[in-house]
């Protein structure tokens, strides 16, 4: 019997998309119950972790993103087939969160400061060397950013990079052709493609949506 899934999150992409993605990817029947930013503070207590997004598996609500991402990937067969390749998708992985959180301070702390003191630091430096490196994996894995075939951390990437595009306002991969094949994978993928022109749109972060590049 398929257990009954619902994504809970806020009325945006985020760090819920990946999961709404890999469920769409593998045909897997879910609620996407996004809450209005007015309704949190009622339902706030109730979570755990007191955060989303949460999966809700027949009625239990699992936190953790990233986590929830794993289980999925191994559902819908795009984990890797070993320990060492699921070692090359985790560190991938990892890395990207990473790259999020930067991202996402550079972009907090830019409503505090004069942008121009933050782009030389960040914009010129430290995205740079996350992003050659993910170029570098990108070409070597013929489009794919941790191993030869599609995997749960290309679904990460592209939905990272979907949230960078609207944090600093610009296309970040335009020089990097390898990491453009991996976003052109990944939304060719008919299920993945289909998902992004029917998904609500974002209620916040509306510089950039993916349907610009199907």
């Amino acid at each position: 019997i398929m257990p009954e899934y619902k994504v809970q999150y806020f009325p945006f992409a985020g760090r819920a998309e990946p999961i709404r993605m890999l469920l769409r990817y593998g045909g897997i029947p879910f609620t996407d119950n996004r809450i209005p930013f007015d309704d949190w503070p009622k339902i706030k207590q109730s979570m755990p972790l007191k955060q989303l997004p949460t999966l809700e598996i027949d009625g239990k609500s699992i936190p953790q993103s990233i986590a929830i991402c794993r289980y999925l990937a191994k559902i819908v067969q795009l984990a890797g087939r070993d320990g060492k390749e699921n070692l090359k998708i985790d560190s991938t992985v990892e890395t990207l969160s990473d790259l999020l959180e930067k991202l996402v301070d550079y972009a907090h702390e830019k409503r505090k400061t004069e942008k121009s003191e933050l782009e030389e630091d960040f914009l010129n430096k430290t995205l740079p060397i996350f992003l050659s490196r993910f170029e570098e994996q990108a070409r070597e894995n013929g489009g794919y950013i941790a191993l030869t075939r599609l995997t749960w951390a290309d679904i990460i990437f592209v939905c990272m990079y979907e949230d960078a595009v609207n944090f600093v306002e610009r296309d970040i991969i335009a020089e990097y052709p390898n990491l453009l094949e991996v976003r052109e994978n990944v939304l060719a993928v008919p299920a993945i493609k289909e998902w992004i022109q029917i998904r609500p749109k974002n209620q916040i972060h509306t510089f950039y949506d993916l349907k610009t590049d199907l």
